[in-house]
């Protein structure tokens, strides 16, 4: 069998298989760069859609911390009055809780966006403890610094909780 009709028994079913080497090199070199200037003046595609938080929860009468109080984000929070069932609260990620010292800290979370950028605009806590008043806190971008990392980050302070009446 003569080079002509191999090369032509090689391709007939795959005619990418035996282009040239050329156009190979050529069309590889154009995604190699392409790809390579879209990612030189591009951040990470991964962004900050909410901050860290941190704060010190604290009895509102004596202004101890109280230890073992839920703290949930706004939108880790059921979006309906009646309480999540069954997967509904597989879907919920746990609440963090505050420690001995009435401390906690909410870890700041990203997401993935290549062709636009994302931002946060406020973040809503929500904080639960027996024997409290249930409370919501709404923190904004004013709120919020950067840490030297660049991520967002809200230094709540103090916040206290009323005893319940009940």
């Amino acid at each position: 069998m003569d080079k002509e009709a191999l090369t032509e028994t090689r391709s007939a079913g795959f005619p990418w298989i035996m282009k040239p080497p050329s156009i190979c090199f050529a069309l590889t070199s154009v995604l190699a760069l392409a790809l390579a200037a879209a990612s030189a003046g591009c951040q990470s595609p991964s962004q900050y859609v909410s901050p860290r938080v941190e704060g010190r929860v604290v009895d509102e009468q004596t202004q101890q911390p109280i230890q073992r109080v839920s703290v949930r984000r706004g939108s880790d929070m059921p979006q309906t009055m009646e309480q999540p069932r069954g997967a509904q609260m597989l879907v919920q990620p746990p609440p963090i809780y505050t420690g001995a010292d009435g401390r906690f800290v909410l870890a700041s979370a990203r997401d993935l966006a290549f062709f636009r950028r994302l931002h946060w605009y406020s973040v809503t806590l929500s904080f639960s403890h027996v024997g409290y008043e249930p409370m919501t806190r709404t923190y904004s971008l004013n709120d919020s610094t950067n840490t030297t990392a660049g991520e967002p980050l809200i230094q709540a302070g103090d916040i206290p909780l009323s005893p319940s009446t009940k």
